[in-house]
């Protein structure tokens, strides 16, 4: 870093996504200084950065970006490295309106790319024009439209995923439940005040799989493929599924990786910065894009870290205007076959193999 310009802001560094994310800066060739902010007085104990701030709301669009470049001043920050999709938000718009500090740098996408990635339901259709496969979806616009989803989702024979669109703003976007009863969806979706902002997709029960990239103004650094295997906390949830796994692999599936890049650069024609594509598999094991993710990564990055590709420390490269030479195969960025194991207050470990499960003791089998 330079001299006067020395420090990486994490934002929402009390949550999850901060935490991975600073854990991972640790893990980086040279010591960085990790400056943390977050809008919740009682999770700033949880930080993991050298020091963190107290900071307004990313809704309350002046007031965070003042304190923004407060901070930046004071702690001679270089980079800052959003974590939360409204954040991610927030940040882009400073940046395209200059009020970030002078001198500190960012490895976002276009506004465009992150505001369509974060509208699911537009998602969609954009990938769907692209030919990238995804699961049939109505968007449940009245009741009319919820009994045509039935008929063409298949509900008497299999669930229908009934979902909020994950349009901004609207606040229902993990509004999830598999439902067997059109009289339960509906009820759901009036629950959530959803006509217009809910959709019902067909049900896929396979894997549950993630593809991870890094890009450098269209040019694919780095990725990696993981599968989802249990959750935390999993009850706490209608559909038994939670946006946090406590158990996921790395996988490789050359598959999964074409789709993941294809659906990335439908959203986002000259990808810069991290990007991640969710999969489910339909019944004949096809991977099908449930959503993109834009200009973050997600809770699980330090598995990547810690086997063998650092995404965040890729970022702050970025945005030091560097640029990393990409692998020869940027695919095979991460060793196959490891196991991050985490719950509440439990973890993370990284387990080799099914070995590592293997040695423990059993008893009454």
């Amino acid at each position: 870093m330079t001299a006067d310009r020395e420090a990486v802001l994490v934002t929402g560094a009390g949550g999850p996504l901060g935490a991975n994310l600073a854990r991972s800066l640790r893990r980086a060739p040279e010591p960085l200084r990790l400056v943390g902010t977050d809008a919740n007085r009682w999770h700033l104990p949880l930080s993991l950065c050298d020091v963190t701030y107290l900071i307004p709301l990313a809704s309350e669009v002046d007031s965070y970006g003042a304190a923004l470049a407060e901070v930046a001043a004071r702690e001679r920050v270089a980079v800052v490295v959003p974590t939360h999709p409204v954040e991610v938000r927030a940040v882009c718009g400073l940046r395209d309106h200059g009020r970030l500090a002078d001198g500190v740098g960012t490895a976002l996408p276009d506004t465009a790319a992150v505001e369509l990635a974060d509208d699911k339901a537009a998602t969609q259709v954009c990938l769907d024009r692209a030919g990238v496969p995804v699961p049939r979806t109505v968007l449940l616009e009245g009741p009319e439209s919820l009994e045509r989803a039935w008929d063409e989702l298949g509900g008497a024979n299999h669930p229908v995923w009934v979902r909020g669109s994950g349009a901004p703003g609207l606040g229902i976007g993990g509004a999830a439940l598999p439902c067997r009863d059109p009289g339960v969806a509906r009820a759901w979706v009036d629950h959530h005040l959803g006509w217009g902002h809910m959709a019902a997709s067909e049900y896929l029960p396979g894997a549950n799989l993630t593809w991870m990239g890094v890009f450098d103004r269209g040019v694919l650094l780095a990725a990696g493929t993981r599968e989802r295997l249990e959750y935390v906390l999993p009850h706490v949830s209608p559909s038994g599924v939670t946006g946090a796994p406590a158990v996921t692999r790395t996988v490789e599936r050359p598959d999964v990786a074409a789709i993941g890049e294809r659906a990335v650069r439908a959203v986002d024609p000259a990808p810069h910065g991290a990007y991640f594509a969710d999969f489910k598999e339909d019944e004949a094991g096809q991977p099908r894009v449930t959503e993109v993710n834009a200009g973050r990564c997600g809770t699980t990055v330090e598995l990547y870290s810690a086997a063998g590709c650092n995404f965040p420390w890729l970022l702050v490269q970025l945005a030091r205007g560097e640029h990393p030479a990409p692998l020869p195969d940027p695919n095979r960025a991460v060793e196959i076959g490891l196991y991050w194991v985490r719950t509440l207050d439990c973890g993370p470990v990284l387990v080799r193999g099914e070995e590592g499960f293997a040695g423990f003791p059993s008893a009454g089998r």
